[in-house]
């Protein structure tokens, strides 16, 4: 039962948006000519403690505030609220990660960084990034709270996952970067658009205000197919320094089903039960890129 119960908390389905992140910026790094397994190794644990961390927090921050017990049936079960697992625990679990994070983090900028220029901007990021994970719905004002979730998770997994991955193997970074780490981190954004368009009501009953309850139902569709679109002419955008990374074009069938999904959806429901496919949306486009980027 705690076994299962801790599953739930670290939310695996969400992790294959770690995963693209590393292998876009790994396969970035690889054509540049610059590679090495224990940075890549390192890189995948920390982006992934750092996730389950946010997660954590993410449940134990909404059982705490009751925003749980407003949530609709069709919102995956919180351990927290749903009394699997107390507090104390979740506690515990929460500085666990957090020094698990730490430490792997560390350890990666000791095998990658060496001037002490480079050692203070990365441990500047580091600790942004586990205040992130933390104050998301965490603390007096958690930032998911006043509607900044799809800017948090853009610079997450986009500019800081892709471009700081990408740094950390070559020690440079090409402007050209920018456009798949847009990509990457706008498509993200559209996972937890969905994701906040799904609990739009039980978000504004319980008083969390996202910016999907801000822009209400319709208003929300139309953010998902801008968030959608943007990503994909920043993805395409790239094929100018590297034409085979337009492999990610393979996708195309799962972004046009996913994408009338959504836009015929009629409640928020049926928006909703799009979270998993928008997931895989972005770990396809992400893998797929990532090959066609090492084809270059």
């Amino acid at each position: 039962m705690q076994i299962m119960a801790l599953w739930l908390l670290i939310r695996p389905r969400t992790l294959p948006l770690t995963l693209g992140v590393v292998l876009a910026a790994h396969a970035l790094a690889a054509a540049m000519g610059a590679f090495a397994w224990l940075p890549f190794a390192l890189s995948l644990l920390t982006v992934l403690l750092l996730q389950i961390l946010s997660n954590i927090a993410n449940d134990y921050g909404d059982a705490l505030r009751g925003t749980d017990a407003n949530r609709s049936q069709n919102a995956p079960t919180r351990a927290v609220a749903s009394g699997q697992l107390n507090a104390a625990v979740v506690r515990r679990w929460l500085v666990a990660t957090t020094l698990a994070a730490t430490a792997s983090g560390v350890a990666l900028l000791l095998v990658c960084l060496h001037g002490w220029r480079d050692w203070l901007v990365f441990l500047l990021l580091g600790a942004l990034a586990i205040a992130a994970a933390l104050a998301y719905t965490l603390g007096r004002r958690p930032y998911s709270y006043r509607a900044l979730g799809e800017v948090a998770v853009f610079l997450s997994f986009g500019l800081l996952g892709v471009c700081g991955n990408v740094y950390l193997q070559t020690h440079t970074l090409p402007a050209a970067v920018l456009l798949p780490a847009a990509g990457s981190g706008l498509l993200a954004a559209n996972v937890l658009h969905i994701n906040n368009i799904r609990d739009l009501s039980s978000d504004w009953a319980a008083g969390k205000h996202t910016l999907a309850n801000k822009l209400g139902f319709s208003g929300s569709l139309k953010m998902h197919r801008a968030l959608l679109l943007a990503g994909l002419v920043c993805y395409a955008l790239y094929a100018v320094f590297a034409w085979q990374s337009l492999l990610w074009l393979l996708a195309l069938p799962m972004i046009l089903h996913h994408a009338r999904h959504v836009a015929a959806a009629r409640s928020e429901a049926e928006a909703g039960a799009e979270l998993g496919a928008a997931v895989m949306l972005h770990f396809a486009v992400n893998a797929l890129f990532a090959i066609g980027v090492l084809l270059t």
